[in-house]
């Protein structure tokens, strides 16, 4: 029986690994040993305490001069600064903001970074090419503000965040011309979803529960019309003029009561035949009109949210995201459910996600079955990997004040961005497959995780060491890291087991191990003479380096394992 009973004892090697991998993009040794000794308490605690940022904000350049840093948007209270296109082009003020969440995401050690990735993957509203950088920082910064917090309060706000507007063309919507894209788009795919979904039955085989949809045609109108009016101010990150201070000050839209509709909005049974009455304007004040249509958009988020399978829909992609593609008849009944009574309480999103990342489950220690293993079952999204990986190499990632150039330019916008994350189908915050499903991986059944993996995107993931980790000057030494991290660095047995032992979901086999040391550190015997250990060759490479000897051979060596384990099945999956 699934079980979302707390886990209890200490962590130890196996489970910390699992959660960093899930909970973070910040993975290390030192980090897993530390969470190693620690109880899920301790765990979620840490996790949950803020980070520090490096850089509060993305650094803006002056003409596109990477070496002239100036403020950003954060002191412009205009459009105007970061709208320029410089010569460098609109699109790189996108990467920017991109390269600089990145950044922080990689030091990130809370669940921040990783429940804010969540949430975009589920409020699509994707930056575009040509659009103005700060709509798309905002929309950023606003999924971080109330990515541990109100889903309810989180929902209102992205239904007037500026980005939302302008993408799902509600800005457009007005009580004469009707747009019904946001409103489509704030059931199917935000809230409630479009009727239960299949499921894996024990037998491992798709199955259906034959539910009818969970809203009408009729439903999407009526919502349009709750939605009509709202508009955003193109030229000046203005707020909210109602009640600003609820969604941390940021930039959204306004009211404009004389595009709205006023008249009456009947839902379906759906939601329980709820009505919002019609109101009438006249002789009201445009401060009573435009607080009548924030209260209408509110009450119809109230009566969306109250429905059990909006709960539902939301803690599944929880679920999916941070645990397992295959949700069963047992997981729907014991997992789902359960999470889903928690949500509904006060629509809470640290309290779910405690939940769930403290139980027995997450840890697969609520059963003895193989069918349903948790720990490596899940394949690492192309930013999971670029970001794991960086942070377990201790990887020397350019500065982004000092070495703008190669930081911005180089590392991010050139090779890790558009050679690896794009060519993988997963351009960080832009324009997905499907937009605005997001992702296919997110929301596409029944292979879900496995999307990442197809004839396209496989050698781009098997490349992200020659094109992005060992292409070009950011100064990594392979054999220094190796220093670093392993206590004896001659002793190949001890080198395979210190890396897999932090790499991997799962302790390496022997013949496994020996794999990697006999293809990389390993002649073959053929130096061996009477006396000598097996492991001679490397032992008397290392011995050279030491000595400022053969540096080149042993980086080379060492970039080629390194490599291997990266492209290995094992460290693929999370």
């Amino acid at each position: 029986m699934a079980s979302l009973d707390p886990y209890s004892g200490v962590l130890g090697l196996r489970l910390a690994k699992h959660l960093l991998r899930r909970a973070t993009f910040n993975v290390t040794k030192a980090r897993i040993e530390q969470y190693s000794n620690y109880t899920v308490d301790q765990a979620l605690s840490d996790l949950l305490a803020t980070s520090d940022k490096n850089l509060n904000q993305p650094i803006h350049y002056v003409n596109g001069n990477l070496t002239s840093p100036s403020p950003w948007i954060n002191d412009d209270p205009t459009y105007g600064t970061v709208n320029v296109d410089n010569g460098s082009g609109l699109q790189k003020e996108n990467d920017y903001v991109t390269s600089w969440w990145m950044d922080e995401a990689r030091r990130d050690t809370s669940l921040r970074s990783k429940m804010t990735y969540f949430l975009f993957t589920n409020l699509t509203a994707p930056q575009k090419d040509n659009g103005n950088s700060a709509y798309y920082y905002d929309y950023i910064m606003l999924l971080e503000h109330f990515c541990l917090t109100d889903w309810k309060e989180l929902v209102f706000q992205v239904s007037i965040n500026p980005r939302m507007l302008e993408f799902l063309n509600n800005d457009e919507n007005t009580v004469d011309n009707p747009n019904e894209n946001y409103a489509r788009e704030l059931l199917e795919l935000y809230t409630i979803g479009v009727g239960k979904p299949f499921y894996l039955d024990e037998n491992g085989n798709v199955a259906f529960d034959g539910s009818p949809l969970n809203y009408t045609e009729a439903d999407i109108e009526k919502i349009a019309e709750v939605l009509t009016g709202w508009r955003f101010d193109k030229n000046q990150r203005s707020s909210m003029p109602l009640n600003g201070e609820s969604n941390g000050n940021f930039p959204c839209g306004y009211p404009v009561p004389s595009d709205h509709n006023f008249n009456s909005k009947q839902l379906s049974s759906h939601f329980n035949n709820h009505l919002i009455p019609a109101w009438d304007p006249t002789g009201q004040t445009e401060s009573q009109k435009k607080a009548q249509m924030e209260a209408e958009l509110r009450d119809l988020i109230d009566v969306i949210l109250a429905q059990d399978e909006t709960a539902k829909y939301i803690c599944r992609k929880l679920y999916r995201f941070f645990v397992s593609r295959n949700i069963s008849t047992e997981i729907e009944d014991d997992i789902i459910g359960p999470l889903s009574n928690t949500f509904r309480a006060n629509y809470n999103l640290e309290a779910v996600i405690s939940q769930l990342l403290k139980s027995k489950h997450f840890y697969d220690a609520d059963d003895n079955l193989n069918s349903d293993e948790i720990i490596g079952s899940l394949i690492k999204s192309p930013l999971e990997l670029a970001l794991q990986s960086i942070s377990l190499l201790d990887f020397p990632v350019p500065h982004p004040i000092d070495e703008g150039e190669l930081h911005y330019k180089s590392f991010f916008s050139n090779n890790l961005i558009n050679k690896f994350l794009v060519q993988s189908s997963q351009p960080p915050f832009g324009e997905t497959t499907t937009p605005p499903a997001g992702f296919p991986a997110h929301y596409s059944g029944p292979n879900y995780d496995k999307s990442w993996f197809n004839s396209s995107t496989i050698i781009y993931r098997y490349n992200i060491c020659k094109n992005v980790f060992f292409k070009g000057s950011y100064g990594f030494n392979p054999a220094a890291y190796l220093q670093s991290v392993v206590t004896d660095p001659k002793d190949p047995e001890l080198i395979l087991t210190t890396f897999t032992d932090m790499m991997f979901p799962e302790s390496a086999s022997d013949e496994r191990k020996q794999y990697f040391i006999d293809t990389f550190l390993f002649d073959g015997g053929s130096l061996l003479q009477d006396g000598d250990s097996k492991y001679y060759y490397w032992e008397s490479l290392w011995a050279d380096y030491l000595q400022g000897k053969k540096v080149n051979t042993v980086n080379d060596i060492l970039k080629s394992l390194i490599e291997a384990l990266i492209w290995s099945q094992e460290f693929q999956t999370t």
